[in-house]
């Protein structure tokens, strides 16, 4: 199973907001599109083939009236003022493959359901998208997602937009509050076919982390019982809380509406 990290998305109160306060970080966050038919919206902030995105509602009763897009139907239920990361996106480049593949292993498989944006300079960027039935009280299941053209047509036009003031900035790490450490490793690891490292105790979390490797972007699972990873599972439940950035010209930790971020050298 061919995957590679593609998107973490953050459920945001206010994806303009968070880009204006991101863009002051050296991050620079630009305005991505609307989804016409899903009644939200988003903003983006692009590290070569991987990406974060702010993703906001921009049409409540649309929004709560989509019935064949797992991702808005968990954003319209978990629509916070505060907002949070909820889930992230694995990239196929055979989505028939993998649906075949996801199936074999007895999950139940919603889509493909196609997915559309109008650009601000007029491309419509198209993909399409599946996802895993499951109970979103444990860490969601990401979604997968393959896009209408090919990683070499996409890569030049994300360059330019991959440039940060605060350096150049490369997605290294997720890091996903969960319960039970041992038991979430297993399940993912069966389910996606990656490789996990050995857990280790992590001092400034004060948790017990492991992770798992995945190209453009690994996750690091960890289970604690006060700090921050007990805090998110109290606030939130199972979720991703932290994102890690490697090569800024600065280290800092910064926080935007629920959702952390570590700059590392």
């Amino acid at each position: 199973m061919h995957l590679s990290f593609d998107h973490l998305v953050h459920f945001s109160p206010d994806p303009i907001k968070a880009q204006k306060e991101l863009n002051e970080y050296g991050i620079n966050v630009i305005k991505g599109g609307i989804h016409e038919k899903w009644g939200t919206f988003n903003t983006l902030a692009y590290f070569n083939l991987s990406y974060i995105e702010w993703l906001g509602l921009r049409d409540i009763a649309l929004a709560q009236n989509v019935t064949d897009n797992d991702l808005i139907q968990q954003l319209v239920n978990e629509h916070t003022l505060l907002g949070h990361f909820g889930r992230f996106a694995l990239r196929t480049d055979d989505m028939d493959l993998l649906i075949k593949e996801l199936e074999s292993k007895n999950v139940t498989v919603k889509g493909p359901v196609a997915g559309s944006r109008q650009t601000n300079d007029g491309e419509r960027l198209q993909w399409k998208m599946c996802f895993i039935e499951a109970d979103h009280d444990s860490l969601p299941l990401p979604f997968f997602i393959e896009w209408g053209e090919p990683e070499e047509k996409r890569k030049p036009k994300l360059a330019d937009l991959s440039s940060h003031q605060a350096g150049q900035l490369q997605l290294k790490n997720i890091y996903c509050a969960v319960h039970n450490l041992e038991e979430s490793i297993s399940k993912w690891t069966k389910l996606l076919d990656v490789q996990s490292g050995e857990s280790y105790k992590d001092s400034l979390l004060d948790a017990r982390c492991q992770k798992l490797y995945v190209n453009g972007g690994n996750l690091i699972f960890c289970s604690g019982t006060q700090g921050v990873v007990h805090d998110t599972l109290k606030k939130v439940g199972e979720r991703p809380f932290l994102v890690e950035l490697d090569h800024a010209l600065t280290p800092q930790q910064i926080t935007v509406q629920g959702a952390s971020f570590k700059f590392n050298i």
